[in-house]
């Protein structure tokens, strides 16, 4: 398998089925997931295994409005991975499912009027597929409490138990708060 395979293999085997909720009008469950996954197999969303700065795991890149040079082909995006073996690791895979959560928005369009909002959106995701792994982690305070505020909205609406939660924009409020007040995201 080359590394598109395993990428897209992150979105179709377990704990992803257990990813089920919306975020205002935007739903992440398998159904959603596999469009990206098929995107990947298609070759419309690049999988590179290249540099994606200190800070992140993993990174998507939007495609969206880019020109296209004569003999390109015409791509949603990419998704960049520091190292190939990402994709054996609990935290790389959430990392992957996490850029694969930005990919969906490229690939089922839709319009998100918060400012981050795709990334509370993607934060959720990342925070379920760690907890369904039962995987924990550690990072700067300044992370953590990105984290901690998805973690907190997992517990409160028993997301791992219910299967499509709805959530509003509203209830997210302390998670936005800090991504809006992470340097990454400023």
């Amino acid at each position: 398998m080359g590394i598109e395979a395993d990428v897209a293999a992150v979105l179709r085997r377990d704990p992803a089925g257990r990813i089920s909720y919306s975020l205002d009008h935007i739903v992440v469950d398998k159904v959603q997931m596999e469009f990206v996954a098929k995107s990947i197999d298609n070759g419309d969303i690049a999988v590179n295994v290249t540099s994606v700065g200190n800070l992140l795991g993993a990174g998507y890149s939007s495609y969206k409005g880019r020109r296209v040079e004569a003999g390109q082909k015409k791509l949603i995006g990419e998704i960049a991975l520091p190292r190939a073996s990402l994709v054996n690791e609990p935290i790389g895979k959430a990392g992957i499912f996490h850029e694969s959560v930005h990919a969906l928005l490229d690939v089922r369009p839709s319009s998100i009027s918060v400012r981050n909002g795709d990334e509370a959106l993607a934060y959720i995701a990342d925070a379920m597929y760690l907890k369904a792994n039962g995987t924990s982690i550690s990072s700067t305070a300044e992370n953590m409490a990105i984290y901690n505020a998805a973690f907190d909205i997992i517990a409160k609406y028993k997301m791992l138990t219910k299967r499509g939660v709805a959530l509003k924009w509203s209830d997210c409020d302390a998670l936005l708060d800090a991504i809006n007040s992470n340097s990454a995201y400023r």
